[in-house]
């Protein structure tokens, strides 16, 4: 008899992990086999299985599909997780699925404006339009235009970015404001 820990060596079977840990597989969470046993049990007949065991299998059959190796089986598997969706687009898609053009990140934005951007750009922009993750920003007249495009446009796009926290700002487009004389 020898001291200390036995010598490692591998599981000549195959069948089993070499660790003895439990591997959980598909037959063993399938819902007739273990759901119904005790039914059986009462009744002392076979039981078919209904509806809800049928739609409960697919699911144990999509989980094992989507099975990562080495992670544990309650964890969400990336194909199965679904990003949470931040509220101002829903609000967003609810508000252009009724045919309204309001929009309320558009009206927090036009009341910081003077607060988020430096005088002289602030005094000749305006945010104009919302649509799609673009802010449509009119400025007052065509050379304003051009210099602010060359000069401030990345200044402008810090500013919004930094304001819209979990709304995502895909670009920032300048036009000419039609509406101010």
């Amino acid at each position: 008899m020898r001291k200390g820990k036995p010598e490692f060596t591998e599981n000549e079977s195959g069948d089993e992990p070499a660790d003895a840990a439990y591997t959980p597989d598909e037959p063993a969470y399938l819902a007739y086999h273990d759901r119904r046993k005790e039914e059986y049990r009462r009744e002392r007949k076979r039981i078919p299985p209904r509806a809800s065991d049928r739609a409960y299998d697919r699911s144990v059959s999509r989980l094992f599909g989507n099975l990562i190796p080495g992670l544990p089986i309650d964890t969400d598997a990336p194909q199965l997780h679904v990003p949470a969706t931040p509220f101002a687009h829903v609000i967003e898609q609810t508000l252009r699925r009724l045919d309204i053009t309001a929009s309320p990140f558009l009206d927090d934005l036009a009341a910081a404006w003077v607060r988020l951007l430096p005088p002289d750009i602030a005094r000749d922009t305006r945010p104009a339009k919302w649509d799609n993750g673009i802010l449509y920003v009119a400025v007052a007249t065509h050379t304003r235009l051009f210099e602010i495009r060359r000069t401030a446009r990345d200044t402008i796009k810090r500013a919004v970015t930094s304001f819209a926290k979990d709304t995502t700002v895909r670009d920032i487009h300048l036009m000419v404001d039609v509406g101010s004389t």
